[in-house]
């Protein structure tokens, strides 16, 4: 039992390293920030020239994500939230997108919205194999088994080879396993 718990717990570490490399367009701006010192003016500077983009492009839904982004970055996490959402309204079909709103969602302690972002992407683009991966290890982190299990399902059925697979093959059989049963 102690073994299936070490290994439940390594999967889900692992996973949660893949799936904050695919967090990259937030990444790259935190990577910006530690780089360049992180400053308060730096990340205001970043807000600044993201209103601008959107003050010029207001249907564009990268500006958007970029303000968003820009938000997280800064921490302000609520700030963040309406311009998330226009992002995916606009770019709906956008992965990218919808990772920041699950970023903010998860940043306010929402975890229930960051679930509901990703099932809803997850019926516009039923072939996005990271968003599969997200959403169930949200929804293993909140306890709802099934959703977690019919989520990696997903996952490998559109994504079968590799290391992540093997990991989450490996996180679904934990899951199996362990005999819970909760509603997606």
């Amino acid at each position: 039992m102690l073994l299936d718990e070490k290994r439940t717990k390594r999967i889900v570490r692992i996973i949660a390293i893949l799936t904050s490399i695919a967090f990259a367009g937030v990444g790259a701006i935190v990577i910006a920030l530690v780089i360049f010192g992180g400053s308060t003016s730096a990340s205001e500077q970043l807000v600044k020239d993201a209103k601008s983009a959107v003050e010029s492009s207001p249907n564009d839904a990268e500006a958007w994500n970029r303000l968003a982004s820009a938000y997280l970055a800064d921490r302000k996490f609520t700030d963040a939230l309406a311009p998330a959402k226009k992002a995916v309204s606009l770019g709906p079909e956008d992965f990218s997108n919808t990772q920041v709103l699950v970023s903010v969602q998860t940043q306010l302690g929402n975890p229930e919205g960051a679930i509901t972002a990703l099932q809803d992407f997850t019926k516009r683009v039923p072939d996005e194999p990271q968003a599969f991966l997200q959403l169930g290890q949200l929804a293993q982190q909140q306890g709802r088994t099934a959703l977690a299990r019919l989520s990696y399902s997903a996952y490998l059925t559109l994504n079968p080879e590799g290391a992540t697979a093997d990991a989450v093959r490996e996180a679904l059989e934990s899951l199996t396993g362990s005999g819970t049963t909760t509603t997606p």
